[in-house]
């Protein structure tokens, strides 16, 4: 794949979003989320772990994705208990809005701690004997004696969702190694139905299956930087997606 394919595919993907949103009333406000990208490297091939959106959904819909979703009011007030390493902290605080600092970048971690828990079921949390009082969305955390672990988790992308869409996120994408949750699981038993199916996927087989293109770009991204050896480095810097100047373009943050 050239430099400029995977740009070409987010730019028409963000003409037909444009295109279906004329008409809407304005543009959606843009929300603060975070997703993971679970890599089990334990066979031939590395696997990721992906769920399908339904047809219901507003935002992604009949699409595999990685498990994720908004920042909420306990992420932000758990935040306040968070120190993230320096290079984590590093990388989610470039190029970001007035007021946006370091309670904020940790609760994005939050975030992909706790989705990723509401989606499939899966908990990265440890045992810390630190731990303070954690709000009821991390309630499952607490009756397994742990508290969420962001420490594991490094940032390796971010994308905002170009106007004309019904959801608008300023996504951070973490790389998680799912040697984490040794012996790695085949079954999931999700506190939610967010999605209808949780697989894992091989990367042979990405081409079979329905991804939104920036979902496919970032998987590129992190399968480039598992070849290399740097995937879980989170002093390297990230690609941030978003359209400038009525294109979508990529930088590195």
């Amino acid at each position: 794949m050239s430099d400029d394919e995977p740009l070409a595919a987010l730019e028409a993907e963000r003409r037909a979003v444009t295109a279906r949103g004329v008409g809407a009333g304005g543009s959606a406000t843009v929300n603060d989320a975070a997703t993971v990208v679970i890599v089990d490297r334990s066979g031939s091939e590395p696997r990721i772990l992906m769920g399908l959106r339904g047809r219901a959904h507003v935002f992604m819909a009949n699409r595999f994705v990685f498990p994720g979703g908004r920042v909420d009011e306990a992420d932000r007030h758990l935040a306040a208990t968070v120190s993230l390493p320096g290079p984590v902290s590093e990388r989610l605080l470039a190029d970001v809005a007035p007021g946006f600092g370091p309670q904020e970048a940790a609760a994005l971690t939050l975030a992909a701690v706790r989705e990723t828990f509401e989606e499939t079921g899966l908990v990265i949390g440890d045992a810390a004997a630190d731990r303070c009082p954690l709000p009821d969305a991390f309630a499952a955390f607490a009756e397994a004696g742990l508290g969420p672990a962001v420490a594991p988790l490094v940032p390796v992308a971010r994308a905002i969702t170009p106007e004309g869409a019904p959801r608008r996120f300023d996504t951070r994408f973490f790389a998680l190694d799912a040697e984490r949750f040794a012996p790695v699981p085949e079954v999931f038993a999700p506190p939610t139905d967010e999605f209808e199916t949780i697989i894992w996927v091989s990367t042979s087989a990405l081409d079979d299956f329905s991804l939104a293109p920036i979902t496919r770009t970032v998987l590129d991204d992190v399968l480039a930087r598992i070849a290399d050896g740097s995937w879980l480095d989170p002093r390297r810097k990230m690609p941030f997606y978003r359209v400038i100047e009525g294109r979508f373009a990529r930088s590195l943050i």
